[in-house]
């Protein structure tokens, strides 16, 4: 419930306080001022390039390996944050062509099992089988798969093993995935840049801070935000250039409200790969998932700097509010510098042709919502620092069966009795809930029956988002086309998906807030 409903209920009366609403409406600052840790991280160092990956092979294919490992970084002082990175580095870059053949050998040297799932790619079944295929401590996996033509675009990597996922990504595991057109509508020696966004949490010790209820309930945002491994970095250019941007979302639960100080936004990609054509925004709201390719035409003025922020987006938050929450954040700085301007660029009006999915042979009805004790709203909402209570409250309430015993140590002492259920069930591995054929169009209408926005996301294929209700419940069709992965939906809202398996196996869709999913909003179905 947002605070103008609660405000405008309960000035007519109307309004029953139920747990749930009271909690709601318990939110509160965790803390005004800044983090110490986060003054100590440098601002306006020269934006960093993702690190690549070697490709060891001598032929035009990809064939590398990828070691997991936990990782001392220096970050915020003399002592060193123990991240857990793929070949010691943060967020680093697998770089193919489209119709590659890839070889990926994964060594895991973590003290949990984990798995890679190659977020985006359309590969088969077997080399992407997320929570199903997992790579124990001390052993290995070689994932074999060809890039498919038609798959270019910005992907990414990341675990994706249960009961172990959320421990994972707080310790930033994530790499990015660009896969190069034969053909690129836009010119070679146009300004590319890849941003890779996460964030972090640190404890005293700088080291990364074990999840807390509120985490669970929300989604885990760390209040150290980061753009390809640093804080607020700075890029240089001369006036009036023209820049890509592409830019992934991979935050366990942050959403990214995106705006550029005083320039429009001319979007031309999702994660799907290009648009038809550009379309100009204000501003974009990047989910956690998503991916988005943008043109940047920069100001003519010399010695100027422009922010690129996230601005605030209430994703109905609910118990202690972040510091950071509600005030805009920097997540990096462009400048102009006092070269003479830049000339200026033509590049092509179309860019791809996406073609509308037809009528859907099959229609399924998918529905997101929440089960919480009004033990656990009342604990969240007093939740303060104290991990004694919570690791005392979870003893007391158990934790959904016998699933405890599977979960790490660190990870149990703060999740609450909460479940976020697909159609009224909590995720169970090997549990289909739906049946489909290779090459049947169907049609998923997405409602979210829950208290909060949810990034819905998909396996195994692109899907084309056809109609969306308005506040109103109005069925309205998209302002534009595209090919996605991960759609945001708001509490009651509606949406209408289309889109065909071309792989058989069994293929996930979830909730990308990392919490959600691993508290039970995922689930499967097999493609035959």
């Amino acid at each position: 419930m947002k605070r103008r409903d609660f405000m405008r209920l309960g000035a007519l009366g109307l309004l029953t306080l139920t747990p749930l609403t009271t909690f709601a409406m318990s939110k509160h600052h965790q803390g005004s001022a800044t983090n110490l840790r986060v003054r100590q991280l440098p601002e306006h160092l020269p934006l960093r390039q993702l690190p690549e990956i070697e490709n060891f092979s001598s032929s035009t294919d990809f064939k590398t390996r990828l070691t997991l490992a936990p990782t001392p970084v220096e970050l915020t002082g003399p002592e060193h944050t123990a991240l857990w990175l793929y070949n010691n580095q943060i967020t680093p870059l697998i770089q193919v062509t489209e119709g590659d053949s890839v070889e990926i050998q994964v060594d895991n040297h973590l003290h949990q099992p984990t798995t890679v799932h190659w977020h985006g790619l359309n590969i088969p079944n077997s080399e992407d089988r997320g929570p199903h295929d997992l790579i124990a401590p001390n052993q290995s996996r070689t994932y074999r798969f060809q890039v498919k033509q038609g798959n270019a675009g910005l992907h990414w990597f990341h675990p994706h093993p249960h009961d172990y996922l959320a421990d994972q990504i707080a310790h930033s595991m994530a790499g990015a995935f660009l896969v190069k057109p034969y053909q690129d509508p836009l010119p070679a020696d146009l300004p590319a840049y890849l941003l890779m966004v996460t964030d972090l949490r640190l404890d005293s010790q700088g080291q990364v801070a074990p999840h807390t209820h509120v985490d669970w309930m929300n989604g885990r945002e760390g209040d150290i935000l980061l753009v390809n491994g640093q804080r607020n970095p700075k890029l240089e250019l001369a006036p009036g250039s023209t820049l890509r941007l592409r830019m992934i979302n991979a935050c366990a639960g942050r959403y990214l409200r995106l705006i550029l100080d005083k320039h429009p936004i001319q979007l031309i990609g999702t994660d799907g790969g290009y648009l038809e054509q550009s379309v100009e925004l204000d501003e974009l709201l990047l989910v956690p998932g998503q991916r988005c390719d943008l043109l940047i035409k920069l100001s003519d003025e010399p010695n100027q700097t422009f922010a690129l922020q996230k601005l605030p987006y209430d994703r109905n938050w609910m118990g202690p509010v972040p510091a950071h929450y509600l005030i805009p954040e920097t997540l990096m700085t462009l400048a102009t510098n006092s070269d003479s301007p830049a000339p200026a660029r033509v590049l092509p009006q179309r860019l791809t042709e996406i073609k509308p999915l037809a009528e859907a042979e099959v229609r399924r009805q998918i529905e997101l919502s929440e089960v919480m004790s009004n033990h656990a709203m009342v604990s969240m909402s007093q939740e303060g620092d104290d991990q004694q209570s919570v690791a005392s409250h979870q003893q007391g309430h158990g934790n959904h069966g016998n699933k405890a015993q599977h979960r790490p140590a660190s990870m149990m002492t703060g999740r609450p009795p909460v479940e976020f259920l697909i159609n009224g069930e909590s995720f169970t591995p090997g549990q289909i809930m739906f049946t489909g054929k290779v090459g049947q169009l169907e049609e998923w209408e997405i409602f979210n029956n829950s208290h909060m926005d949810h990034p819905f996301h998909v396996h195994g294929t692109h899907f084309q988002v056809v109609a969306e209700q308005d506040a109103a419940g109005v069925w309205q069709t998209p302002d534009y086309l595209a090919w996605r992965d991960t759609v945001n939906v708001q509490p009651n809202q509606r949406l209408k998906l289309r889109l065909v398996f071309d792989e058989p196996g069994e293929w996930m869709f979830h909730c990308h807030i990392i919490e959600h999913e691993e508290l039970g909003m995922m689930a499967s179905i097999l493609v035959q």
